[in-house]
């Protein structure tokens, strides 16, 4: 089928049904935190896919949304988090100058909990996947004993974690806000980070990031114990030179869609879902 027409038809597919068919769940966490996501039930001889969303995201966004539909057409069960980053009953995007008091672990935990969710409603492989910056969070997750049923980590446009100002401040920067933190120094600081030319965070929140620049999540990449695989665009202009070669390099087998951006979106959405479902069939 022609990919124009193709798009037009899940696009309207999409306009029609698009909520009509999923279930809004919600986890109440341990500190008292309650956190929701969207659930679709799939055929009980698949995989499940736990798909975590971009930085200060929603499970609304829409390299997410436009997975969802499509994974649950499938045949798949589908659970999309929203992390609250905070917030109880976060429904929508924040803000780069908000203030921020989570972490990196916070939204580890966050996973953690909607794996266990997700394995005692379907007791059956899970593929954990993300977009953008939300593989930072499974990355940080799968480095600190995930659960044995998690069998594949599939990363969508996986940021590098560079900063833009240039990777040589971020030493100082480091030092900085772990000297705060150790002092126990709550006071909001302001940094680069992202998409964000000023993200507003509690010295904790930032360091977490910081941490995470491109050696770590090669690092990590390499240490991960479950098959790995990168879905990336050939024109995602989120990323600095050499990044696609660098994840080449580690163990992760790298999946390159020409012509794709960082979202996927358009024709190439079709493309993605082609490289994924391979992926999830390869189990």
């Amino acid at each position: 089928m022609n990919t124009l027409i193709r798009w037009l038809i899940l696009c309207l597919f999409a306009c029609f049904s698009a909520g009509a068919r999923g279930e809004l769940v919600e986890l109440t966490l341990p500190n008292r935190v309650v956190v929701k996501a969207e659930y679709r039930e799939g055929n009980s001889s698949k995989p499940a896919v736990l798909l975590v969303h971009g930085f200060l995201q929603t499970h609304n966004f829409h390299t997410i949304n436009r997975l969802v539909e499509s994974l649950a057409e499938e045949g798949y069960s589908v659970l999309a988090p929203t992390l609250s980053l905070g917030v109880p009953h976060r429904i929508r995007s924040l803000a780069c100058e908000s203030i921020h008091t989570h972490t990196v672990t916070s939204g580890t935990e966050e996973i953690s909990a909607w794996i266990r969710w997700l394995k005692a409603k379907n007791p059956r492989p899970i593929i954990l996947a993300g977009h953008s910056l939300g593989n930072v969070y499974n990355l940080a997750y799968l480095s600190n004993f995930p659960d044995r049923s998690v069998s594949k980590f599939v990363g969508i446009s996986i940021v590098e974690g560079r900063l833009k100002d240039g990777e040589s401040s971020r030493a100082g920067m480091v030092r900085k806000l772990r000297k705060s933190v150790h002092k126990g120094n709550r006071k909001v600081v302001e940094g680069q980070f992202s998409f964000c030319q000023k993200y507003v965070s509690t010295p904790e929140g930032l360091l977490s990031y910081m941490e995470w620049g491109p050696d770590k999540i090669l690092n990590a990449v390499d240490k991960t114990g479950i098959p790995v695989t990168m879905i990336m665009g050939s024109r995602d202009d989120r990323l600095g030179a050499g990044w696609l070669d660098r994840l080449k390099r580690t163990r992760a087998k790298v999946i390159v869609i020409e012509g794709a951006n960082h979202f996927m979106d358009g024709q190439y959405e079709f493309d993605l879902l082609d490289r994924f479902l391979d992926e999830l069939r390869a189990l």
